[in-house]
C-alpha cells in the first residue's frame, strides 16, 4: 500500500522487500539466488510476492484457509465476533472476496438465519451496511431473549390422582349374591310364620314327637 501511494518504481520495490526479510526468511531468501547466480537482477516484485508466497502460504494451507472461510458461520456469536474472524480468513482468500458484492454476500451467508433474514429485506446492502444492519438486528434479538428469560413464569400446578373406582364385580357373582339374598329372605318370612313348639322349643308345624320313639324325618316308629 506504501509502495503504491508513494508511486514506488518496481525495481524499487523489490530492494525494500528484501530488506524486510529477516532470520530465516533472510537465509531461504540468499540460498534461493545462490543456487540461481545471474538471475537475482531480473526478479520482479510480482516474482518476489508469487516467491514467498509459495514459500510460506503452500498450496495445501491456501486450501485449508479457503475452505474454513467458506465454511465460517456467525453461530452463537456475536456479529462482532463473526465479522473479525471473517476478516481474519478473508486475508487469506483474496481471491474469493475481490469486489464489495462478492465480500458482502459471503459475510451475509455465514449470518444467524434470523439476522440474514433481516439484510436480506434491505436489497444487496454494501459490505459495511450488511455489518451494520447485522449487528443491529443481532443486539435486538439478544436484549429480546434476556427480557423473556427474566420474565417469571406460571407456576406449574401439582398433579392429583382421580380418586379409584370400586371394581366391578362379574355377572355371575352378582347373580349368585342375588339368589342368595332372596333364599335368606324367604326363609325369614317361613321362620316369622311358625310358632315355636311349647313342647321342644323348635319351628315346626303339627305334634311334636319329643320323646317318642318315632323318626324326626318319616314320622313314623321303630326305626328311630
Amino acid at each position: 500500500f506504501i509502495f503504491e501511494v508513494m508511486d514506488c518504481p518496481d525495481r524499487y520495490r523489490v530492494i525494500c522487500g528484501q530488506l524486510q526479510l529477516t532470520g530465516d526468511a533472510r537465509l531461504w531468501w540468499n540460498a534461493y539466488w545462490s543456487m540461481r547466480p545471474g538471475e537475482k537482477a531480473g526478479c520482479t516484485w510480482d516474482m518476489l510476492k508469487e516467491l514467498i508466497r509459495e514459500k510460506y502460504y503452500p498450496t495445501y494451507y491456501r486450501a485449508e484457509m479457503e475452505r474454513q472461510f467458506l465454511s465460517v458461520q456467525q453461530g452463537t456469536r456475536t456479529v462482532d465476533e463473526y465479522e473479525r474472524e471473517f476478516t481474519r480468513l478473508a486475508a487469506f482468500v483474496p481471491d474469493l472476496v475481490r469486489t464489495e458484492a462478492q465480500r458482502a454476500q459471503r459475510f451475509i451467508d455465514g449470518l444467524y438465519p434470523a439476522v440474514r433474514h433481516n439484510i436480506v429485506g434491505h436489497g444487496t446492502p454494501t459490505y459495511a451496511r450488511a455489518v451494520s444492519i447485522a449487528q443491529e438486528v443481532d443486539a435486538s434479538i439478544r436484549r429480546e431473549a434476556v427480557r423473556d428469560r427474566a420474565q417469571p413464569s406460571a407456576p406449574v400446578q401439582p398433579f392429583t390422582a382421580p380418586p379409584a373406582l370400586p371394581a366391578a364385580q362379574p355377572a355371575k357373582e352378582k347373580k349368585r349374591k342375588g339368589k342368595g339374598a332372596q333364599t335368606d329372605r324367604r326363609t325369614r318370612q317361613r321362620q316369622q310364620q311358625v310358632p315355636p313348639c311349647l313342647t321342644c322349643g323348635r319351628l315346626h308345624r303339627g305334634e311334636c314327637h319329643m320323646g317318642q320313639d318315632i323318626c324326626y324325618y318319616c314320622h313314623e316308629p321303630g326305626h328311630f
